[in-house]
């Protein structure tokens, strides 16, 4: 009797939307790669720009190892779907589109329905240029070739 009991509280919350059913897209980091099929004009000159290699820059310092430097120099940084190690997650090295925009797996999954949670402006730039660590930074000079030449 329990065990009918059981299954039948179960069929129903499946079929009435349980609370742990997960209707809304994912909120992973998902890479430029993924962006580049609709963006391509702008993943291109993305490419150009020193925020794709902004993880090589730290190498040529010898601190690509160092948490404090890394999380400003790739994407998603100790998020779901982001930068855990050159080793482990080499496509989300760089400052890539997702660091300005958001997490794209929701956009990736259902791209009419759900935008980026983007969080472009001066203060999201700001997180990681700030006055220490680069005292001459002009955000309305460098956002104008933020997307390359393209």
């Amino acid at each position: 009797m329990r065990m009918k009991w059981c299954l039948s509280l179960l069929l129903a919350a499946v079929a009435g939307g349980a609370a742990w059913t997960h209707s809304e897209p994912s909120a992973a980091y998902v890479g430029w790669e993924r962006c580049a099929p609709c963006h391509s004009d702008k993943a291109e000159g993305w490419q150009t720009t020193r925020h794709a290699e902004a993880l090589e820059s730290l190498k040529k310092t010898e601190q690509e190892n160092l948490p404090g430097c890394v999380k400003c120099h790739v994407t998603g940084y100790e998020k779901d779907g982001g930068f855990i190690d050159y080793e482990l997650t080499p496509e989300m090295a760089g400052v890539q589109c997702e660091a300005c925009h958001g997490a794209g797996g929701g956009h990736v999954e259902d791209p009419m329905g759900v935008k980026p949670a983007g969080k472009v402006g001066e203060e999201a730039c700001r997180q990681c240029h700030t006055e220490d660590q680069d005292p001459g930074f002009n955000y309305e000079e460098k956002t104008k070739g933020i997307h390359g030449a393209n």
